[in-house]
């Protein structure tokens, strides 16, 4: 399954998507998920388009180690932010955050499973 994934209402949201592309191409359990920098659709309350992150992820695996992945590196995240992750149906999942030790483990891993679908859907 593709889903796209988005940093907004950062101080930085490029610097914050750059951050967490990062941490996702660094992560061992992720080696194996397709990733990569897309410049996305244009935003009308910014300049130019918005990038985005694209993952694609074909097994439970991967979409438990994205869960990993993304709740340490929300717990790293200092500033106020909004993560969104997309999937091709437009089903979107959000989290938000003020600094990262509001966001509890939990509330990332209802966000992967609302995008995750149940098995049928994630195929």
């Amino acid at each position: 399954m593709e889903l796209v994934v988005t940093v907004s209402e950062a101080e930085d949201d490029v610097e914050e998507l750059h951050s967490l592309y990062s941490a996702l191409l660094e992560d061992d359990e992720l080696r194996s998920a397709r990733k990569h920098l897309d410049p996305g659709a244009e935003r009308p309350d910014t300049l130019g388009a918005e990038e985005v992150i694209r993952l694609v992820l074909d097994s439970m695996e991967l979409f438990t180690a994205l869960t990993t992945c993304l709740t340490a590196w929300l717990h790293m995240r200092k500033p106020r932010l909004r993560l969104r992750i997309t999937r091709p149906d437009g089903i979107t999942a959000e989290i938000t955050t003020s600094g990262g030790r509001a966001v509890r483990a939990e509330q990332v891993n209802e966000a992967i499973e609302l995008v995750r679908g149940t098995p049928d859907e994630a195929s």
